[in-house]
């Protein structure tokens, strides 16, 4: 009896100190993530320069090769032996997606893809068409997220299944690199836990209440169960207090529209459990607006943060 007390004191003491440990571990990758780091990124990839990024343009080649440089740098492995993967759509403009693997810290053969499209609309005639939210912000939380595990990975700590970050070509034409990728993958669609996609992240301009900083998670009942409930924990923690709607202001329509429209629905079509992560899409969307200067970087840190927990979650059920 004594000894079987003394397990259970032991069992209590350890679980009372392992627990802040790990959510202070949590907090210290988050912390390797600044608003300045992400204003750098997403101002590269919207900036003139980069002419809109339509696909096999050269501006679009500039935030590829930008792109092949960030994931080099924090570590990423090539994927397939590259950091690109490359074809052409119709036979004509070159699709360059550009990818990279974060392995599991523990032996594993299970599989979460992370996804943001970094082309646009490009030129029309001499009008730039930034695309600053849309979606040089998503890039720009995807970028962010692998900087926080692979600074994980470097300690060992996480994550627990194989990441992989794909930032997709062609979404402008028809969704062509996400397509592309499900096809060519070499993944069994049984071994992806999930897709989770970020497609305009950057703004608080059309809330779904009355608080501006909110949310939108479309799929969310795609994911097996246990998953589910787990993110409105999470946005509604203090530090976050994110309003999350999970219906898309309660339409069908639009929700469904959402769904078909980005390139997680290729996942979603091939039986994957699928999510998009979305701040929607407003006044700016497809014009020439969308700069830089409606981005609210602290924000996109804000959503990029419950993301990484939402992913770190994801990786710790099997």
């Amino acid at each position: 009896m004594r000894k079987s007390c003394a397990i259970l004191l032991f069992a209590a003491i350890f679980l009372s100190c392992a627990l802040p440990a790990a959510a202070q571990n949590l907090r210290q990758y988050e912390n390797t993530v600044s608003t300045a780091d992400m204003e750098r990124v997403l101002s590269y990839l919207a900036d003139d320069m980069t002419e809109g990024r339509a696909s096999g343009t050269a501006g679009k080649y500039m935030a590829e090769h930008f792109l092949v440089s960030r994931f080099r740098s924090l570590g990423l492995k090539p994927w397939d032996w590259a950091y690109t993967q490359s074809f052409r759509f119709k036979d004509s403009i070159a699709i360059r997606n550009v990818v990279g693997l974060i392995p599991a810290s523990v032996q594993s053969d299970e599989y979460i893809i992370i996804g943001a499209h970094y082309d646009h609309l490009g030129k029309l005639g001499h009008t730039v068409y930034p695309g600053a939210d849309d979606n040089a912000s998503g890039v720009t939380a995807l970028v962010s997220l692998a900087r926080m595990f692979s600074a994980m990975r470097a300690d060992g700590k996480g994550p627990r299944k194989n990441l992989v970050f794909v930032a997709f070509d062609g979404k402008e034409l028809d969704m062509a690199g996400s397509r592309y990728f499900v096809r060519h993958m070499g993944i069994p669609a049984s071994r992806i836990t999930a897709m989770v996609n970020l497609d305009m992240l950057g703004t608080d301009l059309v809330p779904p209440r009355r608080n501006r900083e909110y949310l939108f998670a479309i799929g969310e009942n795609s994911l097996p169960s246990s998953y589910r409930g787990y993110l409105a924990g999470i946005c509604s923690k203090a530090q976050y207090k994110l309003d999350l709607d999970l219906t898309f202001y309660g339409s069908r329509d639009f929700y469904r529209m959402m769904l078909e429209t980005s390139d997680q629905y290729p996942f979603t079509r091939a039986g994957i459990p699928a999510i998009l992560f979305t701040s929607a899409f407003h006044e700016h969307t497809y014009k020439k607006s969308d700069r830089p200067e409606i981005i609210d970087y602290e924000l996109l840190r804000k959503r990029t943060l419950v993301i990484f927990n939402f992913i770190n979650r994801l990786c710790a059920e099997n």
